[in-house]
């Protein structure tokens, strides 16, 4: 972290950018401050809504891969996105903490993750609203070395302040998404899927194809559903003969291509 009155300075300065334009400019000064970092995004999460990217750092090129590419459908399958549709109401995320225990090596992470060269991601999850999910995230590439432990303790301890900069700048984001698709309690990667199968798959072979695809081993689903590992295995097997695939690459591109229609 820069000196105590640095950080007062970038502090001053995204307080007086709130609701201009400037303020996400602020902002990423605020957490330069705070710790380094190469990527900085904000994205809203609204139910079966579309994500709505807010505010990002980056060039047009990198931003196709990271932003437009991930907005058409991969971001069903992310962590973070995951957070927002479950009860958390708000805090620090890392990447490495929320994945699933075969994260890194599921098809969405060889796919996209890979595609955008990060390494590690932390970011702030607020509700300006109460339901709406705004997520701050900024990453540190392949070349860098990940959030270390003194790193998150600084993020943490900022915290309180950030959140409430993010929920009074964007207080209205909910304003931003289409009537009707803001239903906190559908499941999106639900309905895509069901779309996909074109009904061949029950309700249990849905649920346990979308843990597949977030990346969770056979032993990771079993202990989420509670049942026994065997008993995965037999529905994976289904869920592959039902859909006419053999692997979990099939199943990826099957899933990103239905998507992309």
């Amino acid at each position: 972290m820069e000196s105590f009155s640095d950080w007062n300075a970038a502090v001053a300065e995204a307080v007086g950018a709130l609701r201009e334009p400037e303020f996400s400019r602020s902002l990423q000064g605020l957490l330069s401050a705070l710790v380094p970092y190469d990527i900085f995004m904000v994205f809203a999460y609204f139910g079966q809504a579309q994500p709505i990217c807010l505010a990002h750092n980056m060039d047009e090129a990198r931003a196709e891969i990271v932003i437009h590419a991930y907005t058409r459908g991969p971001y069903l399958l992310d962590p973070f996105y995951s957070v927002t549709t479950g009860p958390e109401r708000a805090g620090v995320l890392q990447l490495k903490t929320l994945a699933p225990d075969h994260f890194y090596n599921s098809e969405y992470f060889k796919q996209h993750y890979e595609r955008t060269e990060i390494r590690d991601e932390v970011g702030y999850l607020t509700r300006p609203d109460g339901t709406t999910g705004v997520v701050l995230s900024f990453t540190r590439p392949l070349d860098q070395p990940a959030f270390s432990t003194r790193d998150l303790a600084r993020v943490r301890s900022a915290e309180p302040l950030i959140r409430r900069l993010i929920e009074e700048h964007w207080s209205d984001v909910a304003e931003r998404f289409p009537a009707g698709q803001g239903h906190p309690h559908l499941s999106p990667i639900d309905t895509a899927l069901d779309e996909m199968a074109t009904g061949r798959l029950t309700r249990r072979e849905i649920e346990i194809t979308a843990l597949i695809l977030r990346g969770h081993s056979n032993t990771s689903i079993a202990e989420l559903l509670t049942i026994s590992a065997g008993t995965v295995k037999i529905h994976r097997r289904n869920i592959y003969q039902k859909l006419e695939i053999s692997s979990q690459a099939d199943l990826f591109s099957r899933f990103i291509t239905h998507l992309a229609k």
